[in-house]
């Protein structure tokens, strides 16, 4: 009704340029009405009712003539059609503005010479099928982003769900269905195989990405276990233990029966590729698998013998099977070996004259596994002072690095002899000529002061990562005195903030940094419109895909 009230009342009130525009816009909404589902009959039909209004008030002077009529029924056939297949049109942005070209040609070309004083030339009605078209090409396809941007959350949201499921009657109910397969089992003396899941390194991702993107990834590897056993055609139980970790459960087949299709499992989590965003994550799994005993008398004691063979995959590196306590695929990775690891690079980027130019460059520690033939996210970053030395001057001697930056986690900046190492290493003559130490977690004040002190002697500055999302201010206020740089990750923040939110944190954190003569770092620079905020505040170092992406280091001028 709104929409024919405005075409009543741009008949009755506006002429020229104005009348076409809102004749455009009641057209638009009465149209725009019939896309949508959830009217009944009565509605639908009054909907209808209001264009063939419309159409009888615009085209009054010439609405017997044959050409109109014609136009008229192509208009209601084009209109009918949109609204029967309505779904497929909202959901295709390209087929919608078909349709609207079609429907304002209709409409505009068919008009008469004359309406309400305003001559109806060819650049008139061609102006009166631009606007239309132009109105449902903008409302569409902001409606397409914000229904795929929803879609895409109610999706994660769905494993989120799914999460607290565990914690309650869903939870409950599942624990209740396997204990009474074990019960069922222990009777007829059928066999059952119990397994756990546990995904490595997951907190990793939802710390560097966000829980959303831990949560597409859960979803990913849930999708990827049930397509393979269902195409497996596999009698099984799948319960959720954890935010990483899960429970499968399959009666009637014994360890040794269902060890193919566990290993199918396996390797299916390690070979794919789960997407969020635009980036894709790749992950991991430790699986423990036992099956039931005859002097099992319930659930626990399956949970404990899987618990046990879970742990003994972790600790022997993870990426592993272990049935019973012995292990059945995987490496051990439990000692740790040089020719393992390699730093990937990034560069930190500094404008001068307008153009980046190389500061320094981060090194991010890599481990390689050679059944996933690639390079992936070690399971523990704590590697031997000697380890890590040998690492940088394999860096420096492939590449001629000699600034560069190293990320230590809480115990290795707690650990004196490891700072140092390093400070000799930085004092020696084939020692960088600047080395930065990156850390997240920090520690007591008092434990920073000490540390940083042994540091600071040898010339090997402090950045604290991540502040504003890992690290509030709160956290690292009484630490500013200790430290030389802080990095800003703006790809923490990006999807909880808006671009007004994220870009008055950088300035809170850049002034904060000023104010305590510390370098200061955006990290998470994707585009050029990051680029431009940065320059609006003044901001002169950066780091981000934008600039490139971690890369194993080639020969490159430092």
């Amino acid at each position: 009704m709104l929409g024919l009230g405005v075409n009543i009342l741009a008949l009755g009130w506006f002429t020229g340029e104005s009348l076409l525009t809102y004749n455009n816009l009641a057209l638009y909404a009465l149209t725009l009405a019939l896309m949508y589902g959830g009217f009944n009959t009565a509605e639908v039909a009054l909907q209808f009712a209001a264009v063939l209004t419309m159409w009888i008030t615009v085209h009054w002077a010439n609405l017997t003539a044959l050409p109109t009529l014609i136009s008229f029924v192509l208009f209601i056939i084009t209109v009918v059609f949109m609204h029967q297949f309505r779904d497929f049109f909202m959901s295709r942005w390209q087929w919608y503005v078909s349709g609207a070209i079609v429907v304002s040609g209709l409409f505009w070309l068919a008009a008469p010479s004359v309406l309400h004083g305003q001559p109806m030339t060819g650049a008139v009605r061609f102006q009166g099928m631009l606007l239309y078209t132009l109105m449902g090409a903008f409302v569409i396809g902001y409606w397409l982003r914000q229904y795929n941007e929803d879609k895409r959350r109610r999706e994660l949201e769905r494993l989120a769900d799914y999460e607290r499921g565990t914690q309650n009657d869903t939870y409950a109910d599942t624990q209740h269905e396997l204990a009474e397969l074990i019960k069922s089992a222990l009777i007829t003396k059928q066999p059952l195989t119990f397994v756990e899941i546990d995904l490595d390194n997951f907190r990793q991702i939802n710390d560097r990405f966000g829980h959303l993107a831990g949560n597409a990834v859960l979803i990913g590897v849930t999708d990827t276990v049930r397509t393979l056993l269902d195409r497996k055609q596999v009698d099984y139980r799948m319960a959720m233990t954890t935010g990483e970790e899960f429970t499968l459960v399959f009666p009637n087949k014994s360890a040794e029966d269902i060890l193919p299709e566990i290993k199918g499992v396996w390797q299916a989590i390690r070979k794919s590729e789960y997407k969020f965003e635009a980036r894709s994550l790749a992950v991991t799994a430790s699986i423990g698998m036992t099956d039931l005993l005859p002097e099992d008398n319930d659930l626990n004691e399956l949970y404990k013998r899987a618990d046990s063979s879970l742990s003994r995959s972790k600790r022997n590196g993870r990426d592993m099977i272990t049935l019973n306590g012995k292990t059945i695929v995987g490496t051990d990775h439990s000692q740790k070996r040089l020719g393992d690891y390699a730093y990937f690079v990034q560069g930190i980027y500094e404008m001068r004259d307008g153009k980046p130019v190389i500061k320094s460059h981060e090194l991010l520690l890599r481990t390689y596994d050679k059944m996933q033939d690639r390079w992936i996210l070690p399971d523990s970053f704590e590697l031997p002072a000697w380890m890590q030395i040998a690492l940088l001057k394999s860096v420096m001697d492939r590449t001629g690095i000699r600034t560069f930056n190293i990320n230590l986690t809480a115990a290795q900046f707690e650990d004196v002899e490891l700072a140092e190492a390093l400070s000799q290493f930085v004092e020696s003559a084939d020692g960088p000529d600047q080395l930065n130490v990156e850390i997240t977690d920090l520690t007591d004040s008092q434990t920073t002061r000490r540390i940083c002190a042994v540091y600071r002697d040898s010339g090997i500055k402090i950045m604290i990562d991540d502040v504003g999302s890992d690290n509030s201010f709160e956290v690292v206020r009484d630490a500013l005195p200790y430290v030389n740089n802080v990095k800003f990750a703006m790809q923490n923040l990006r999807k909880q903030t808006t671009a007004a939110e994220l870009k008055e944190r950088a300035q809170f954190w850049y002034q904060t940094a000023v104010e305590n003569h510390l370098t200061f770092v955006l990290e998470g620079v994707e585009n050029d419109s990051d680029i431009q905020m940065a320059k609006e505040l003044g901001i002169k170092q950066f780091q981000g895909y934008h600039f490139d992406k971690p890369h194993l280091p080639e020969a490159m001028e430092a």
